[in-house]
């Protein structure tokens, strides 16, 4: 995050030298030659003095007017800033692509956090075997339980806002897909005259018609049939197979996992085999990630084509859902791109 620089004011008045006294009366000279000569004497005795030669000198002597000295402050702490600002490392990077995906689901062993804590505690101790064994069982359990959700209204995951802070979504799961898909439906039959909430009806016959459409192809169809449904069940699976990784996880914590060395290697192994999990799920047709990597937008001109679209936003920022739960960081728009272009068939 870059941080606001706040540029100190001096609201010292600044002698310029100009001395009016040095005249007799105002009558006696013009205002045109008041000011003539008191600039040439200025110039004159600053010919003689050799403490301007620099940015610096000058800004001290008092050379520079108040608001000069502000332009000029104001700009090399923007520099000095700019400078400052090194593009994110690729460790660094992989670091929060996989804090993404621990997140999204029980399985991490250093993951077991609460919406509104700042930055995810990588310091749980592991050294207890009921610590080390109760984590597995209990994300198990907890995965277990998601597949159940995931069949009815949706499962709840967490996630880093742009501030840094834990918070909270929830899936759309089966369940409430179908809910949305006859919500849509009831919306475009009754030409609007059915709104969900938040949603504006049609205001005269053109947006009736592009509402009716909208409504029963695009939103009923498309997003709660042909992507929600299929969506939903991947998030059933990918619960199961997280539910099947966190069992199995408890052999190697009730045994090699009572030594150091053996607690960072199972950590690593199944927490590194849980987010490749999330990766394959993600790139899968009707995945997460295929829906960032081939949104479209006539907004933004060709900034806006599939692809490009999602390499040119921001990590932080977006609105829209499908980048909201996110941190877009180059690395991740790099592997979900180029592993959306290969072909998969389930």
């Amino acid at each position: 995050m870059i941080e606001t620089s706040k540029v100190l004011q001096d609201n010292k008045p600044i002698d310029i030298g100009v001395q009016f006294g040095a005249y007799n009366s105002k009558e006696t000279s013009s205002f045109r030659e008041v000011i003539g000569d008191a600039l040439q004497r200025r110039g004159q005795e600053m010919n003689k003095m050799h403490h301007y030669d620099t940015i610096t000198s000058r800004i001290e002597g008092g050379a520079f007017s108040l608001l000069e000295r502000n332009t000029f402050e104001t700009s090399l702490t923007c520099a000095e800033g700019k400078k400052n600002t090194k593009p994110m490392s690729l460790k660094k990077q992989l670091q929060k692509y996989k804090e993404d995906q621990l997140l999204s689901n029980p399985g991490g062993d250093y993951f077991d956090l609460k919406k509104g804590t700042k930055g995810v505690d990588c310091r749980k101790d592991q050294s207890q075997f009921t610590v080390r064994v109760g984590k597995d069982i209990k994300d198990a359990g907890e995965n277990f339980v998601n597949i159940f959700k995931d069949m009815g209204a949706g499962a709840s995951f967490q996630y880093v806002d742009k501030d840094g802070m834990i918070q909270e979504g929830k899936k759309v799961g089966l369940g409430g897909t179908m809910v949305h898909f006859f919500k849509d439906m009831a919306g475009g039959m009754t030409l609007g005259k059915y709104a969900t909430d938040g949603e504006e009806r049609p205001a005269n016959a053109l947006e009736t018609i592009k509402h009716f459409f909208k409504k029963i192809f695009v939103d009923a169809l498309f997003k709660d049939i042909v992507v929600g449904v299929p969506r939903s069940a991947i998030h059933i699976g990918e619960n199961a197979v997280f539910a099947c990784l966190n069992l199995a996880e408890v052999i190697p914590d009730a045994t090699i996992g009572n030594y150091k060395k053996g607690q960072k290697v199972t950590t690593e192994v199944f927490d590194d085999a849980q987010v490749l999990v999330d990766f394959v799920t993600d790139i899968v047709p009707m995945g997460e990630a295929g829906a960032r990597t081939k949104a479209i937008t006539f907004k933004k001109g060709l900034k806006g084509f599939p692809f490009i679209y999602n390499i040119t936003s921001p990590e932080h920022g977006m609105v829209d859902e499908q980048w909201r739960y996110v941190r877009n960081t180059p690395f991740r728009k790099t592997i979900e791109s180029v592993a959306t272009l290969i072909p998969v068939r389930i």
